[in-house]
């Protein structure tokens, strides 16, 4: 057991960056193996309607085939509706894991349709595309979890319950009170990504947070609660529109828990972090 905690031999101010830079790390490893697609995740984040592109060579083709479905006679609200479902049909839904090897990924036009599947980020913006080419002003739309395409005509793409983040012509606009969606959006998220990576994130999470005078009883049920809790999260986040509450409730909770047993003993990890250890006495993570 003392093999697994040769960190906790360092002071404090060592330690506490160590573990935490140690974390960092493996979240990263685990979740954006592919540094330059989490570049441009990132850098197509800092203005995502640069994105909407209804001049590009790619889309051309299918808004041949989407004019066909169009006609004067049709709103603007039932041409919302038939750009929805003309990208669903043409641009079927796979995870970005499946389609990157990264976590997620917010793709161009052109990448999208080069793919032929992508989840709601890569559609919304081939969506927002199609309908500025036919004269709407799109905006890309997010709640944490999800994204849609706003117009002044009505939402798209399966609008969420609350806007997040608006993409507006002078820049990214958040809404402070959509902060709540957060806790869904990590369940959703936590969902479909490989349950072998998630544990590896656990069990790293788990030893770091072991501590020098644990017993090994106490350690391994905490591991236990854990994986339970990371479980349920699993499954109450798996339908983003009608996502199980009490379950996810009760994941967080045992997630709770499980940190709960490892870190209550003489004192928790976070106040060793604060103050140093008294001279003579064993080091805590």
């Amino acid at each position: 057991m003392h093999k697994l905690l040769f960190l906790n031999r360092f002071r404090w101010f060592y330690r506490c960056p160590a573990k935490t830079a140690i974390l960092g790390f493996t979240i990263l490893a685990v979740c954006f193996p592919h540094p330059g697609v989490l570049l441009r995740h990132v850098q197509h984040w800092r203005d995502p309607n640069a994105l909407i592109e209804p001049e590009a060579e790619a889309l051309q083709p299918l808004m041949a085939e989407l004019n066909e479905r169009l006609s004067d006679e049709l709103s603007a609200e039932e041409t919302l509706k038939v750009v929805e479902r003309f990208v669903y049909e043409r641009i079927p839904y796979r995870w970005d894991w499946e389609t990157w090897g990264n976590a997620d990924y917010l793709p161009t036009v052109t990448e999208t349709i080069e793919r032929g599947h992508e989840d709601c980020d890569g559609r919304a913006v081939v969506a927002a595309s199609m309908l500025a080419k036919l004269g709407f002003e799109a905006r890309i739309v997010t709640d944490f979890a999800h994204v849609w395409v706003k117009t002044k005509r009505g939402e798209t793409m399966g609008p969420g319950k609350k806007k997040a983040v608006v993409a507006e012509a002078d820049g990214l606009k958040v809404q402070v009170s959509a902060l709540t969606e957060l806790p869904r959006a990590l369940a959703f998220g936590i969902a479909p990504f490989p349950l072998v990576r998630e544990l590896i994130v656990l069990v790293v999470l788990w030893w770091l947070f072991l501590r020098t005078d644990g017993r090994l009883v106490r350690s391994l049920a905490a591991l236990a609660v854990l994986t339970i809790g990371l479980l349920l999260l699993r499954a109450g986040g798996r339908n983003y529109f009608q996502p199980n509450v009490l379950l996810q409730a009760v994941g967080v909770l045992a997630l709770v828990v499980g940190l709960v047993l490892l870190l209550v003993r003489n004192r928790t990890t976070l106040a060793s972090c604060d103050t140093p250890p008294a001279a003579g006495a064993p080091e805590s993570p």
